[in-house]
């Protein structure tokens, strides 16, 4: 998927993964654990989905998830779930604006 290639690229992105909502594993960019985090964040998405809807926001589209030492960008769309893992934290901003403009078609 070139989405993939295209947010590898943004400055503090140092993995990628695509999975869908059942955790199933698609493609990954500089992920050695892309099955791992595609089998997390697609019951993480799922679960964050239901609890936006619960509290009266709505479909919950992009996430971001922060420690101390890396932070995480989950981006779903439909059935689809797009994991970045972000260091340092600080570049976090960075990388939600990135997203934001160059996939204004997923955001």
């Amino acid at each position: 998927m070139a989405q993939l290639d295209v947010m590898a690229k943004f400055q503090g992105v140092k993995g990628v993964v695509l999975g869908d909502l059942d955790g199933a594993f698609l493609d990954s960019v500089r992920e050695p654990n892309g099955e791992s985090i595609a089998a997390e964040m697609g019951f993480l998405s799922s679960s964050l989905k239901e609890a936006g809807e619960a509290l009266g926001l709505g479909v919950l589209g992009t996430v971001a998830l922060a420690g101390p030492v890396h932070a995480s960008l989950v981006v779903v769309r439909g059935q689809t779930v797009i994991t970045a893992r972000v260091e340092p934290v600080k570049a976090l901003p960075l990388v939600e604006k990135s997203v934001e403009t160059s996939f204004q078609e997923l955001t």
